[in-house]
């Protein structure tokens, strides 16, 4: 595989699904409805949210945008009835 269509895949999954870094994260959860003043990092602290991070001392957050859209749709749409 050459670099330049190694470099065109990543661009593409940047694109995609993934986000990656807090400010990409913060965005698209304001963009979900959050307010401009959510926390990606306390929200991977809690550790119910789908954050993860990329793992180091210079770690960057991640995150599914498919995911994410999931979970909130979950914590707002409430207990599922019996």
């Amino acid at each position: 595989m050459e670099s330049n269509q190694q470099h065109d895949g990543e661009e593409r999954l940047v694109g995609g699904d993934l986000l990656v870094g807090a400010d990409a994260i913060r965005a698209f959860l304001i963009f979900l409805g959050m307010h401009a003043g959510v926390d990606p990092y306390y929200l991977k602290r809690t550790g119910s949210w789908p954050i993860g991070n990329t793992g180091g001392k210079g770690g960057k957050l991640i995150a599914s945008k498919r995911r994410l859209t999931r979970y909130t749709e979950e914590i707002t749409r409430g207990p599922a009835a019996a």
